[in-house]
């Protein structure tokens, strides 16, 4: 049975049903049975005045219906709540999710209705994942389904399975060697912590993006990104995915795959940043303090 993810497509699904009801019930049923027992109002232009409820419902019924079609379908609004994919998405970034990228999906059960492509290395995913299934996490997709994944002290070596069922063309079935590559001892002003890391970057998939590893010298209380080994082979219908901030990034590392029914799209842009108060304000809430369109562009 699959799992209902109660997010505000769930309760934008539950308020078109409700409102598209009202609207079908009133236009064939009880408008008439108004008519026939002589109790219809006009207003002076002579139009029909509706019950408060039913011209409630007519009148936000379109709307609503509009924006769960665009939410659902096609691009939904997401923030970055955390660090995790610095120094390429930050905490306070707000993005677009394309929802059509991996295929048509039911809101709110997240089942796939049509199928468009398949996600690839390198894509920056978001995704229910699997220990927190009514949250929405972002990262980037590193092995998918059959990927036998070595990880030796920041290079990854991707050997992919390649049978007769495979997506050959896609993915390809050579072994991939990604090497980080160091770029400076410093980082982005807006990386919290900043003085204790040092930026990469790698390339997959012929798409090259900027990550973080904690500087030599430097522990988090973990077995640093650069100095740790592991394996790890994807299951069918699962996916690997790592934050960009490699030491600062709770990931498929630490608990598990991502399943891909849990998949919601593919983040595409970004188009707003948002600073918020260093301290609660209001409601235990860090309230908004600047804007900014400075970020806005594609995401690598």
């Amino acid at each position: 049975m699959p799992s209902i993810y109660f997010d505000f497509g769930f309760y934008l699904l539950v308020a078109a049903l409700i409102t598209g009801a009202v609207t079908l019930l009133d236009k064939f049923l009880w408008q008439k049975k108004r008519v026939e027992s002589g109790t219809v109002e006009y207003d002076e232009k002579g139009k029909e005045k509706y019950p408060a409820l039913i011209d409630i419902c007519r009148s936000f019924f379109p709307i609503i219906a509009l924006v769960l079609v665009l939410r659902s379908f096609l691009f939904e609004p997401y923030r970055i709540p955390s660090g995790s994919m610095n120094p390429g998405l930050y905490d306070g970034d707000f993005i677009l999710v394309n929802k059509f990228a991996y295929g048509v999906r039911l809101p709110a059960l997240n089942t796939k209705l049509i199928d468009v492509s398949e996600p690839q290395r390198g894509d920056v995913i978001v995704f229910h994942p699997p220990h927190e299934p009514q949250q929405a996490y972002i990262k980037r997709l590193i092995g998918v389904p059959g990927d036998r994944i070595e990880w030796d002290r920041g290079t990854i070596t991707i050997v992919p399975q390649c049978t007769e069922n495979s997506n050959v063309s896609a993915q390809g079935c050579d072994p991939i060697t990604i090497q980080p590559e160091f770029v400076s001892d410093k980082v982005e002003e807006l990386v919290p912590q900043g003085e204790y890391f040092d930026t990469y970057k790698e390339t997959i998939n012929d798409k090259t993006h900027d990550l973080v590893y904690l500087s030599n010298g430097v522990s988090n209380g973990r077995v640093r990104s650069l100095d740790d080994r592991w394996t790890e082979v994807v299951p069918e219908g699962k996916y690997f995915a790592m934050g960009d901030n490699r030491d600062g990034s709770q990931d498929s590392r630490a608990w598990g795959f991502v399943h891909e029914e849990g998949i919601i799209g593919k983040a595409a842009y970004k188009w707003l940043f948002v600073t918020f108060t260093d301290e609660p304000v209001l409601f235990g809430k860090h309230l908004p303090k600047g804007i900014s369109f400075s970020r806005a562009g594609a995401i690598n």
